[in-house]
């Protein structure tokens, strides 16, 4: 019996491994390529803002839509102002507190009207303030109210009501006297009337105190 011996180079032995090694590692890289496309991370869906106040309001051919979003402290407002369908101004600002009305008026009785957005500040006092503009031809100027001082400011702490009646604005609070708890004021109501005074600015015109109701 002959005993055949076939000798092997060196070269084609380790040829023989890489091209073994090179099957295998496409092979996982296949898997892991289909593994992952499989199932791709599904995107996040964006959380809606709630609307918390929203109004459309006009006067003779300008009307103004009035929204705010957010239902915490701080909300963004939103202002949109159009003449005979034509955008004359959009805005968009951060407040505090919450937009608990908005008015379109004409109190000093010109062809240009104002717009009155009123605030209450956030916290216990809803200290009260105006965003207000006058809208002209192309453009707008904002409206301020006066700081309280004086003896109109005597016993202020906050919770505002305002109201336009005829071509005054009227910013009513109850009055608290110097020992009165905060839940429980007992000085009256105070209601202080603003006129819009030549140059667009909202002035004092006066005040009166109303008694404070019976328990």
């Amino acid at each position: 019996m002959r005993f055949v011996i076939k000798q092997y180079s060196f070269q084609g032995i380790l040829g023989g491994i890489l091209v073994g090694l090179s099957v295998v590692g496409s092979g996982c890289d296949s898997q892991r390529t289909v593994t992952e496309g499989a199932n791709p991370a599904a995107p996040s869906a964006e959380a809606t803002v709630p609307i918390s106040f929203q109004k459309e309001v006009a006067q003779n051919d300008y009307r103004f839509s009035v929204q705010t979003t957010g239902t915490g402290t701080k909300r963004i407002l939103s202002l949109r102002a159009a003449k005979d369908n034509r955008e004359l101004y959009t805005t968009s600002i951060p407040i505090e507190g919450e937009v608990s009305d908005a008015v379109a008026t004409n109190l000093n009785d010109d062809k240009y009207p104002e717009l009155f957005i009123f605030v209450a500040g956030a916290g216990s006092g809803s200290y009260g303030r105006l965003v207000g503009y006058e809208f002209i031809n192309q453009g707008h100027r904002p409206l301020t109210l006066p700081e309280l001082s004086g003896p109109a400011a005597a016993g202020y702490m906050g919770q505002d009501a305002f109201r336009v009646e005829g071509r005054q604005l009227l910013r009513s609070f109850p009055v608290y006297r110097p020992d009165d708890p905060n839940s429980t004021p007992s000085g009256g109501i105070r209601t202080v009337t603003y006129t819009m005074e030549p140059g667009m600015v909202l002035a004092v015109a006066g005040f009166n105190d109303a008694p404070a109701r019976a328990q």
